[in-house]
């Protein structure tokens, strides 16, 4: 299709939204983990064992089983790393570091198990499409924003549900109170180990959640690697979006856009290699240009005990 053609950015849009889901869930986790002054590097391992639990799942009973055990994986991986940082002292990037290890090691491992070299591989029943009348019809926008699976729209609602806890309740103030000082938020009351474990463990939900949109969402099969870096590209768009939920939907989007748009003009006259690096180049501009401006929670990454001596 030409550059010009209205059914190209269509389907670019459209694939953009598609593909924008799973990276989005995984970065809304991390916001939540990061607002708490938390850090979580092993997104990745988390997606990969989400991915794996999620088709595991699905194949048993149905694509909403796939996405809860997805979400309990993800769960249990998130509440590790919290163990292991909070209570055992452990440094988040090695942890973080050893949980990627970790979830993409067992996904691979029970994959395995599961389905033998040589075995047929087992596809299962996609998360349902939300098609509105009318409104999936109108040109360049309807696809994208009126025709997608209803997981999309999920974390949409989730991104916004967010958004009202941060500025309006007391969880949101307590979660920013401890990323922002820890100390003073324990001479307030707030029991700050305890916060930042519920955003470990949150975080990891969600990213478990987007590896199971992966493949229950959108693929219906689990392959090693899967996830091909978006736990990673999930850490840079929660700085992109400047550790908002809203910012986070924007920031996988951009990741996605360009992805969706090197799926569609790949075999043209450029190499396969350009198309296929170019969302990553993209978002890692764009990360360049927003750690210039960032305003970042103020003990982000700092650990609970050095920070409060």
């Amino acid at each position: 299709m030409s550059w010009f053609d209205l059914v190209f950015w269509e389907v670019v849009l459209a694939g953009g939204i598609r593909l924008a889901t799973p990276v989005a869930f995984a970065a809304l986790g991390e916001t939540v983990v990061e607002r708490s002054g938390g850090l979580n590097l092993g997104i990745e391992g988390m997606m990969l064992a989400g991915a794996f639990a999620g088709v595991y799942g699905s194949s048993q009973a149905g694509w909403a089983a796939g996405m809860l055990l997805g979400l309990a994986v993800g769960a249990l991986l998130g509440l590790a790393m919290a163990a292991t940082v909070l209570i055992g002292g452990a440094n988040q990037v090695v942890t973080g570091i050893a949980i990627t290890l970790l979830g993409g090691g067992l996904a691979s491992y029970l994959f395995v198990v599961w389905q033998p070299s040589g075995r047929e591989t087992v596809t299962v029943d996609l998360a349902p499409q939300v098609t509105v009348p009318v409104l999936s019809d109108i040109p360049l926008v309807g696809p994208a924003l009126f025709d997608q699976s209803l997981l999309t729209y999920l974390c949409v609602a989730l991104a916004i549900a967010m958004t009202w806890v941060f500025a309006s309740t007391g969880a949101g103030l307590a979660l920013r109170a401890v990323g922002d000082d820890p100390v003073a938020a324990n001479v307030r009351g707030v029991r700050a180990p305890v916060v930042r474990g519920a955003a470990y463990t949150f975080g990891g939900a969600l990213a478990g959640v987007g590896g199971a949109a992966i493949t229950v969402g959108y693929l219906g099969l689990y392959t090693d690697g899967v996830t091909a870096g978006r736990g990673f590209v999930a850490l840079a768009v929660v700085i992109i979006g400047r550790w908002t939920p809203l910012g986070a939907l924007a920031g996988a989007f951009l990741f996605a856009v360009f992805d969706s748009l090197a799926l569609q003009r790949r075999g043209g006259s450029l190499p396969t290699e350009f198309w296929t690096a170019l969302p990553y180049a993209v978002t890692l501009v764009v990360l360049v240009v927003a750690l210039r401006n960032r305003r970042a929670p103020r003990a982000l990454g700092r650990p609970l005990a050095v920070t409060a001596s």
